[in-house]
C-alpha cells in the first residue's frame, strides 16, 4: 500500500468565474494598428522635407571623417599629394638637420602618437627636403624631397603632415607592413619628389617645420608671406 506523499496537496477546481472566462477580443487591438498606421502615413505625406533622405550611416561616417581631420587635440591632418612639379625650389628655407636614432620617440608629441593609428615606418637613410622660405597661408605649399630613385614612382611612399598651433610635423613614411617589403625600392641615386599640402589651417606669422626621416630630423621655419596689392 503507497503511503500518501504529505508534500502533494489534492487539486481544487477553478471556480466558475475563471472556467466561463473569455480571451480578450482581438479587433480593438487591430483597429489601434489601423488607425496608428493611417494617422502616420498622414503625417509623413505632410510633413516630409523634400530633398535627399537622411542617411544615418553616411552622417556617421562624415562625422568621423570630420574628427580625422581635427581630432579633439586640435591636430590638423593635412592631405599631402603628388605634384609633377619636380624643379627647384625658388628662395629655400636654411634647414638645419641632425641625426636622431630615436626621432619618433623623442620628437613626436604624446598627442600625435596617440592620434596615430600604427607607428609609421620612416624612409631609411638621408632625406633632403625643402620648402621656400616664405608662403601665403591659404595656398597649396610646394615640398621637395630628394629620395632614392627606386621610390620615385612608388605610392608606397607619403608624405605625412600634422599642424597644430605654429608646428608642422612632415614625415616622409612607407605605407608597407615592414621594410623589406620595399628594400628594392630603396636604391639608386637620390631623384627629386615634389609634394604639395593645403594650409588653411595656418593662422600663424611663422611655421615651425620638423621633418622627420628614419634616424634623423630636419628642422626649418616658413614666414608668412605678405599679401601683394
Amino acid at each position: 500500500m503507497k503511503t500518501p506523499d504529505p508534500a502533494e496537496k489534492p487539486s481544487k477546481p477553478l471556480p466558475a468565474s475563471m472556467r466561463d472566462r473569455k480571451p480578450w477580443p482581438m479587433w480593438p487591438i487591430a483597429l489601434s494598428i489601423a488607425v496608428f498606421i493611417g494617422i502616420y502615413t498622414v503625417i509623413n505625406f505632410q510633413y516630409r522635407k523634400e530633398g535627399k533622405a537622411y542617411e544615418p550611416f553616411q552622417a556617421m561616417m562624415e562625422r568621423k571623417n570630420a574628427i580625422v581631420e581635427k581630432n579633439m587635440y586640435d591636430w590638423y591632418s593635412l592631405k599631402a599629394r603628388r605634384t609633377d612639379d619636380n624643379g627647384p625650389i625658388a628662395l629655400p628655407a636654411s634647414a638645419t638637420s641632425q641625426a636622431n636614432p630615436h626621432v619618433l620617440d623623442e620628437e613626436v608629441p604624446e598627442q600625435l602618437k596617440y592620434y596615430m593609428a600604427t607607428r609609421p615606418i620612416l624612409v631609411p637613410g638621408f632625406v633632403k627636403a625643402e620648402s621656400p622660405a616664405s608662403h601665403r597661408f591659404g595656398e597649396y605649399l610646394r615640398l621637395r624631397l630628394h629620395t632614392p630613385a627606386g621610390l620615385a614612382d612608388d605610392e608606397r611612399l607619403k608624405l605625412l603632415a600634422f599642424y597644430k598651433e605654429g608646428d608642422l610635423y612632415l614625415l616622409a613614411t612607407l605605407f608597407v607592413d615592414e621594410i623589406d617589403d620595399i628594400a628594392d625600392s630603396l636604391t639608386g641615386e637620390p631623384t627629386p619628389i615634389a609634394f604639395e599640402i593645403p594650409t588653411e589651417p595656418i593662422e600663424t606669422d611663422q611655421v615651425n617645420v620638423k621633418f622627420l626621416s628614419d634616424g634623423r630630423l630636419a628642422k626649418w621655419q616658413i614666414a608668412k608671406a605678405p599679401v601683394s596689392e
